[in-house]
């Protein structure tokens, strides 16, 4: 009985290392629309989708891509926001705390701040706007600043002990760390947003899809024993904040996203030709005994679409010689 347990206890001591993803596939729908275009169409300001939101290109899909989670979202505006932030701050601390109780972190800034410049190499985030990704990217510094202030000298030191319910919203605090980051955003951030800015939210999906962009557009060999920070959140909400460290070549798992050649081989239809599409998915949604009409001249050879619904909900489906 004492040999069983001292190999049981020796099998549990001995876990596994270095386990992790060997293989990415992310979907990207071949046509999209210019948001550039959609803003004229919409007759909204220049800049409100391009700029405000940081969007490029948004993809679309008509009724023949079978998704169903996406539809219809209920967003509560500012307050979703908030949210997202606020559960940015509380999985920091969270992920602080466990990383330096493991001996991770080399420059620890306080037991809840493990020094995002130091610690993470690179940072992906779930991503409803691009644009909240860059502010998101600047909250994080601001929490290492709210640890130990004299991190930024040049920065009003006030600032760090401001209330915290009033710094969630605080529009020059925002400005402000956006501003701070912005070089650091531009290495460490900007290449996770490739793909995001020119596909659209994908809901739970963005953040893989933003790690798939990471090593996609970031040199093989400047990505070896980087960590990567993956901020993970579901507007229920949950969320969360893990790691990855790039460890061996990575070069199969490249050539499979073949992501440049996804979003280069996508074909630009109109605002009216994406407005058809949406009511084709508005006319299925929640039905049965449903046959769908779209065009399935757009799709890849390989994919899968749908043919039918029958009356109890069942799906068929076909593939794209």
């Amino acid at each position: 009985m004492t040999e069983i347990k001292k190999q049981r206890t020796d099998f549990q001591a001995a876990r596994p290392t270095n386990v992790g993803i060997k293989g990415i596939e992310v979907y990207i729908p071949s046509q999209y629309v210019s948001e550039a275009e959609l803003e004229k169409y919409d007759g909204v300001s220049q800049g409100k989708y391009t700029i405000g939101l940081g969007q490029t290109n948004m993809s679309f899909v008509n009724d023949r891509e079978d998704i169903y989670s996406i539809e219809y979202p209920v967003v509560d505006g500012h307050f979703s926001l908030t949210c997202y932030v606020k559960a940015l701050d509380q999985v920091y601390k969270a992920y602080s705390k466990k990383a330096i109780a493991r001996g991770l972190v080399q420059e620890p800034i306080s037991d809840e701040a493990c020094n995002v410049l130091k610690h993470f190499d690179y940072n992906v985030f779930h991503v409803p706007t691009c644009k909240l990704v860059t502010k998101s990217y600047g909250r994080l510094l601001y929490n290492d600043f709210r640890g130990n202030p004299s991190l930024y000298p040049d920065v009003d030191q006030s600032l760090a002990t401001l209330d915290y319910e009033k710094s969630l919203v605080d529009k020059s605090v925002e400005k402000l760390f956006v501003n701070v980051a912005k070089p650091h955003h531009a290495t460490r951030v900007a290449p996770s947003l490739n793909v995001p800015t020119n596909t659209g939210n994908m809901y739970t999906g963005s953040v893989y899809a933003s790690l798939a962009s990471l090593l996609s557009y970031v040199d093989q060999e400047q990505l070896q024993g980087k960590r990567i920070g993956m901020f993970s959140y579901g507007s229920g909400l949950a969320a969360s904040l893990f790691s990855l460290v790039v460890r061996g070549d990575i070069s199969d798992i490249v050539s499979k996203l073949d992501i440049d050649n996804k979003l280069q081989s996508r074909e630009c239809l109109t605002p009216q030709q994406y407005e058809a599409a949406i009511e084709l998915r508005e006319k299925a949604h929640l039905q049965k005994s449903f046959k769908p009409t779209g065009s399935i001249d757009h799709l890849r050879a390989g994919t899968y679409y749908l043919t039918e619904i029958d009356d109890k909900f069942r799906r068929s489906y076909s593939t794209k010689e």
